[in-house]
């Protein structure tokens, strides 16, 4: 090709405009890939920083309740509610028992009653398989079964009639007044007994206005429950006061609260119970000034839980909760990577985790559980030793934990426990010198949590005389139970309320 011709030279300026292009298209390439590069550079540094703050949010949900309620063998022991306990553990996995009777056991089951109304008969006209009319009872063939039920829901309706007298000193006409009857009311005293009963287990007052209504076809307004409910427990007031003494009076009472709302404001709901009563107090603190005033003279042994205020009642000893105990050692079981164990427990100690076992952590727990263990053991097994021999028992565990405490530990979980085991030293073996003192405060617990449904069903009272009605009725209402008696019929007694099967 000659370069002098003038087409050669237009072919070239066409080829070296050509290279420009692909050299600016090159290079707008290049910018945008060092753009892209810059720009996942930048998202690298972004999530990895998101990363290291997720993990450590991961790490403070470990302990949290909601991710421990995912776990059926971490959640009994970090104190998670049993609200927020997404499946429940399967406590007999592995060794199921066997259905029915067990082996060695007297059998039992419910006891049939005795019948109270008359008997219906079933009576066949025609076989049921040929559909022959022809056939004949019988005689000594009849079989029998006894049905409980309960009569169709009707309500009555009944005029009161008074009968008045002339009283020639008063110069008026007078009539009786009886107990029975709600003042200023259209409804009778099976009705307030009945919307008593059901305020006790939580039911909000629509449900209750719309059960009476689909039930027994009652209409009824909410003014009208609150005051019939009222009426039950200004009846049964005597009994609550009566109540507060009984509790004073007894050898062991145990002590549990926990969280109410009145008005949609926290209050305090207390629980005081022996083997024959229960004792519930709504108040606006959780301080002691509560247990102060209902035990006041109290002089058996007090069973609680850790709860401070419960330290300045003055009686003949505390009991401390073991299972709380246990509860702190489990705690830290898991947070060293070990699964919780119970506090009667003789499985050996299991790791969830990669690692060195912490050796002087298990050392510690190990033998707190054992002298528990040991102490538990000898209070079930030797409940008629004398007393003198109970307290040298007892005085013999607190050295041995004793001497286990105030060892020179390194782990911080296991110098606070001990601390805290050091200052209750006293009130962790009490059951082991006083008979009939339970080593755990499980019928306080299991009385509070009536108020824990209460709360969780309607969320508590609207105002504070709402909620001294409520601790009225649910005292008498679960005394009653102890007592093996019906809390309906209870109030029906001390009503005084009249047959009327004359006519």
């Amino acid at each position: 090709m000659n370069a002098n011709r003038p087409e050669d030279i237009e072919e070239l300026k066409k080829v070296i405009r050509k290279l420009k292009e692909e050299k600016e298209q090159l290079k707008e390439d290049l910018d945008k890939e060092r753009r892209i590069n810059e720009y996942i550079e930048k998202k690298k540094k972004e999530l990895e920083k998101e990363n290291e703050d997720l993990k450590e949010q991961l790490s403070q949900l470990k302990s949290s309740a909601p991710l421990l309620g995912a776990s059926d063998r971490t959640a009994e022991a970090g104190g998670v509610p049993s609200s927020k306990i997404y499946y429940k553990r399967n406590r007999n996995k592995g060794n199921r028992k066997r259905t029915g009777g067990q082996l060695g056991h007297k059998g039992h089951g419910r006891k049939k009653p005795a019948p109270n109304a008359p008997p219906i008969h079933i009576t066949l006209k025609i076989c049921p398989h040929c559909h022959n009319s022809k056939i004949k009872e019988a005689k000594s063939a009849t079989q029998r079964r006894t049905i409980t039920d309960i009569p169709p829901p009707i309500h009555e309706v009944y005029d009161i009639i008074y009968h008045r007298y002339w009283c020639p000193v008063c110069k008026k006409l007078v009539r009786n007044v009886v107990p029975w009857l709600p003042p200023n009311q259209e409804f009778g005293p099976f009705i307030a007994c009945w919307i008593s009963y059901h305020r006790i287990l939580g039911l909000t007052l629509p449900k209750i206005r719309s059960s009476l209504y689909e039930t027994y076809g009652i209409q009824i307004s909410d003014d009208t429950i609150l005051k019939l409910e009222k009426w039950v427990a200004e009846t049964l007031q005597d009994d609550y006061n009566n109540l507060k003494e009984e509790i004073v009076k007894a050898n062991v009472v145990n002590a549990d609260e926990t969280g109410f709302r009145i008005g949609g404001e926290n209050a305090w709901l207390w629980a005081f119970v022996n083997s024959l009563a229960s004792l519930y107090l709504v108040a606006p603190t959780r301080g002691h000034a509560v247990p102060e005033e209902v035990l006041d003279g109290f002089d058996g042994i007090l069973g609680r839980d850790a709860w401070k205020p419960y330290d300045v009642i003055t009686c003949s000893g505390h009991q401390m909760d073991l299972l709380h105990v246990n509860r702190w050692l489990e705690r830290t079981e898991i947070l060293h990577g070990v699964e919780p164990r119970t506090i009667l427990t003789s499985r050996p100690m299991k790791l969830k985790r990669r690692g060195r076992p912490p050796g002087k952590f298990l050392s510690f727990v190990d033998g707190v559980r054992a002298i528990l263990k040991r102490a538990i053991e000898y209070a079930e097994t030797k409940p008629s030793q004398q007393i003198k021999e109970r307290k040298k028992a007892r005085k013999g565990f607190e050295d041995e934990i004793k001497t286990l405490l105030e060892k020179d530990w390194k782990d911080k979980d296991v110098v606070r426990i001990s601390k805290e085991l050091r200052k209750r030293l006293n009130m962790v073996f009490t059951f082991g010198e006083v008979e009939g003192v339970p080593w755990h405060n499980n019928d306080a617990e299991r009385a509070i949590r009536k108020g824990v449904l209460v709360r969780k069903i309607s969320g508590g009272r609207r105002t504070w005389r709402g909620a001294e009605i409520f601790q009225v009725l649910l005292s008498i209402s679960e005394t009653a139970k102890k007592n093996g008696e019906n809390f309906i019929h209870l109030v029906e007694k001390r009503f005084g309320i009249p047959s009327r099967t004359a006519g």
